[in-house]
């Protein structure tokens, strides 16, 4: 695979021994979580060759139609022709040169390329480009996260929020950036906040009460009295968090559209598929929320696994008029939630156009 901005998380592979439940006397059980794929597999075909030559014709007919132009470039990667996707969205951009999308992905062929400064220059363009436009640092912000630069998408994503500073999704994302820096003061007073909003609807409020147990959590572990962790267990358990707070596997899918359904299967051991029309599966798994409307996030819970692999997928279901056509995001597994050998593994993914699918992770449970 041509080496892209992304792939160095999702190729990790990570072996974590839980210790036995309380009170059981079962066997140790393992987890083995490991990076599958990004981004479907692109294929050449005589179809695809077709459907380039035609939508070559009709961007010739309306050069000024981004849906055309979007289509072509799209279908020229799918085809592997990054030198030809470059140049057609380098035409596209001398004649929309504020186009979000193009200016995207001229960065997505470029990393793709392997021209990895390229890359970011040209997402850092976007800002540039749009500096009083908070999607336009949030934009920034992901892809520098994808990257493992931290520091600076939690800076780009502050300026999100201080740009839109009632949006609850952005300080959300924030809040989320300051726990994975660490920063466990910061992410709990922003996830507190979120959580205490009269207006914060459901799909947010689950999340952000999940993210704020893993802050109680690593408060509790810091503990030094048992009196103190007996404060932070009654914290956690005060969320009322559906699926509870320790568990073998979650899952977490989020994205960063708007406007489009993206949902989260996992398979488990006996092939059946946890998703949006069938959430509970046989062997326990739980699928919370089928968000349709952009960004997520949905997760899965499975508090206690059984041997076996459980594959991890990403769907792209559809898209209800958002500017992005493309669907992209991340996927976190964590293992031995709430414990004291609670592991966390993130996956990245690409899901150019809607019926895409890709399986990011596989998580192979052993006893």
């Amino acid at each position: 695979m041509t080496p892209s901005l992304w792939p160095a998380l999702w190729m990790s592979l990570a072996l974590v021994f839980a210790p036995p439940k309380a009170g059981a006397s079962a066997p140790e059980t393992s987890f083995e979580v490991t990076g599958v794929a990004e981004r479907p597999e692109r294929e050449a075909s005589e179809a695809l060759d077709a459907q380039i030559a035609e939508l070559r014709e009709t961007v010739a007919a309306e050069p000024r139609e981004r849906r055309h132009r979007h289509a072509l470039i799209r279908a020229l990667m799918d085809a592997g022709e990054l030198d030809e996707a470059l140049v057609e969205a380098e035409a596209w951009r001398e004649i929309d040169a504020y186009n979000l999308i193009v200016v995207r992905l001229i960065g997505d062929i470029h990393s793709e390329l392997g021209n990895q400064r390229e890359a970011l220059r040209t997402y850092s363009a976007v800002t540039e480009l749009l500096p009083e436009d908070p999607e336009a640092q949030r934009a920034l912000a992901s892809v520098l996260e994808v990257q493992g630069d931290l520091d600076n998408a939690y800076a780009r994503m502050r300026v999100a929020t201080q740009l839109r500073p009632k949006d609850l999704r952005l300080a959300f994302e924030l809040a989320d950036l300051a726990l994975r820096r660490g920063q466990l003061d910061e992410a709990r007073a922003g996830l507190e906040a979120i959580v205490a909003h009269p207006e914060v609807p459901e799909a947010l409020e689950v999340p952000a009460k999940q993210r704020l147990a893993q802050v109680y959590s690593n408060f509790r572990r810091a503990s030094a009295g048992a009196t103190e962790r007996a404060e932070w267990t009654a914290r956690v358990d005060a969320l009322e968090l559906p699926g509870g707070s320790e568990n073998d596997v979650k899952v977490y899918l989020s994205w960063d559209t708007d406007r489009t359904d993206v949902d989260l299967w996992v398979i488990n051991p006996r092939g059946e598929k946890v998703f949006y029309s069938h959430k509970r599966g046989s062997l326990g798994g739980v699928l919370f929320h089928d968000v349709t409307t952009g960004y997520g996030p949905e997760s899965y819970t499975l508090h206690d696994a059984r041997a076996g692999t459980y594959a991890v997928e990403v769907h792209y279901f559809g898209n209800n008029g958002g500017s992005m056509k493309e669907a992209r995001g991340e996927v976190l597994v964590v293992t031995n939630e709430g414990r004291p050998d609670e592991q966390q593994h993130t996956f990245h993914y690409v899901l150019p156009k809607r019926g895409d699918k890709v399986r990011v992770a596989e998580i192979a449970v052993a006893e």
